[in-house]
């Protein structure tokens, strides 16, 4: 599993071992820079991941799971950001920010796509307020969060090409929107409770049959979920007085629990509670799970 952990002053990505009960084990960084690393995303083979570094501006990078192979695919300089794949692996979707972000004034953005290796860049969704996180279904759908109608933010479907854009919530901030791994179904975090309570949700891809899967009271929340690419696990971000998960200094661990909700386990390993991002690595077949055992010991 890929996720995000604060060991300095700033977030930095690691990988660690989960067992099948849900423990984790030998966290181990796999980038070497300095810079703010954030939202890790594993190609569909398991063999490379992209995220988010801020060097020179905010751009989207790529490297092998053993570590090796960094390359930046986004302009330089640039506010690029949240990348996530396509189900193929051929292309990567993110966002641009259009403007240099200011206090209480979340900025326009762009949804933009590209082929992995940097070529083909456009936008699909151009000039929207903050609508961020977008991620690829196996149905060539994208969800993500925006603030485009609303002044709380809310989830929206539409086609890979910006095509058939639907808003799905209405109650509530609303946020982390991640597809299981059929596209059937969609968990996000959401503070629609009230009194401060920061939970996790499911519902079916129309926004249908909406679910709730956590049920923490303050000073306790959940968020930031991510699917085994088998569809048996959901990870995702627990956290102790994390102001929704905006605290950096608030104390936050990976864990994990069943799709509906039963069985939540903490792995025991510590994350950044501001972008956790627990990202399981998807299942390969043939021998080995991609990542050098070097860096794990």
């Amino acid at each position: 599993m890929a996720f995000v952990s604060r060991k300095s002053s700033v977030n930095e990505i690691y990988l660690m071992d989960v067992d099948a009960s849900g423990v984790g084990a030998n966290p181990a960084r796999l980038t070497n820079d300095q810079d703010e690393e954030n939202y890790p995303s594993w190609s569909p083979d398991g063999q490379r991941i992209v995220y988010q570094r801020d060097f020179n501006g905010s751009a989207i990078y790529m490297i092998n799971a053993d570590g090796r192979g960094q390359r930046r695919l986004s302009p330089t300089p640039g506010f690029d950001a949240t990348p996530s794949w396509s189900p193929d692996g051929a292309k990567i979707v993110y966002i641009r920010l259009l403007e240099v972000p200011q206090p209480n004034q979340p900025p326009m953005t762009d949804i933009r796509v590209m082929n992995m290796d940097g070529t083909g860049d456009h936008a699909v969704l151009p000039h929207t307020r903050f609508s961020v996180e977008p991620r690829w279904s196996v149905n060539n759908q994208l969800v993500f969060m925006s603030l485009m109608n609303s002044s709380e933010l809310q989830i929206y479907v539409m086609n890979a090409d910006g095509s058939q854009l639907q808003q799905l919530t209405n109650a509530g901030n609303n946020g982390d929107p991640v597809w299981s791994p059929d596209g059937t179904r969609i968990t996000f975090g959401s503070d629609r409770e009230g009194g401060n309570k920061l939970n996790i949700f499911a519902m079916n891809a129309d926004g249908s049959q909406l679910q709730q899967l956590t049920h923490f009271d303050p000073p306790y929340e959940a968020g930031d979920t991510n699917w085994s690419s088998d569809g048996k696990k959901i990870a995702f971000e627990w956290d102790i007085n994390g102001m929704k998960q905006s605290d950096p200094s608030a104390y936050a661990e990976v864990w994990t629990m069943n799709p509906d909700g039963s069985g939540e386990a903490s792995t025991g390993v510590q994350c950044s509670d501001d972008g956790c991002a627990p990202r399981w690595q998807p299942l390969r077949t043939g021998s080995g799970n991609g990542i050098d055992r070097r860096l794990l010991e």
